[in-house]
């Protein structure tokens, strides 16, 4: 049986559409994660979606840290051995302003959600640099998903995260990514996984974003990676430079 923990978070998620985990990841190695992405990043654009390959050591050991966490087993309780769908680094540049509320995948109507989507933060996130905000429950509500985009108005709620902290969500829920008034960039590890209990995805591209990733992560040698298969990966050491 899954811990109490696990089950609570499930159940949240599947409530509000959205919930927090603290300490996914150890600060050093969302250090070792923040500098492979911003390395891969392109410089000038103020807000991107960077793909990131389980072949670089620390990217690798990150998603193994997420797959055993409560976010892993949450999702496991949600989907079983789910199918990684989508891995990249979320960024957002110094003076970058806030995005329209948008939802990243088309409304169903369905209970069960196509796909759900885990953010770590690689550097603490405070207001300034504009944590993702969300408007809780507009996952399964019809009239709430279709506001952004016939110019309603919903209240979102921003979700502020320590280093290492995760954010684990419906990407049906209404977000944005809020104003970044810092001098940092804010990088989010962003790790997709498809769940076989609910419909095909139709995925909606987020507004202003570059790079975005149209899912699709291989394993080698062909197929996909799994919630296991994933937890399996080498664990981090802190002594191996990023790569």
């Amino acid at each position: 049986m899954l811990p109490a923990l696990c089950i609570a978070l499930a159940t949240r998620l599947a409530a509000d559409g959205v919930t927090t985990v603290d300490g996914v990841l150890p600060a050093a190695l969302a250090a070792d994660v923040r500098a492979v992405a911003l390395a891969a990043a392109v410089p000038s654009a103020q807000r991107q979606e960077v793909p990131l390959s389980l072949k670089s050591d620390a990217v690798a050991s990150a998603a193994a840290a997420v797959a055993t966490s409560p976010v892993g087993r949450a999702l496991e309780e949600l989907c079983g051995d789910a199918p990684l769908f989508d891995l990249c680094a979320v960024i957002s540049a110094p003076g970058c302003a806030s995005q329209p509320l948008h939802s990243d995948l088309g409304f169903d109507g369905a209970a069960a959600a196509p796909l759900y989507t885990c953010f770590v933060a690689l550097q603490a996130t405070p207001s300034a640099l504009g944590p993702t905000e969300f408007c809780l429950g507009s996952h399964t509500d019809a009239a709430a998903h279709s506001a952004p985009r016939g110019g309603g108005h919903l209240d979102a709620v921003p979700f502020p995260l320590a280093v290492g902290a995760a954010v684990l969500f419906d990407p049906r829920i209404a977000h944005r990514g809020g104003p970044n008034s810092s001098e940092r960039h804010r990088v989010y590890l962003s790790m997709t996984f498809a769940n076989p209990r609910g419909s095909a995805p139709v995925i909606v591209p987020a507004p202003g974003d570059v790079l975005v990733s149209e899912g699709g992560v291989s394993a080698d040698g062909g197929g996909v990676w799994t919630l296991r298969e994933l937890g399996a990966l080498h664990p981090w050491d802190s002594c191996v430079c990023p790569s």
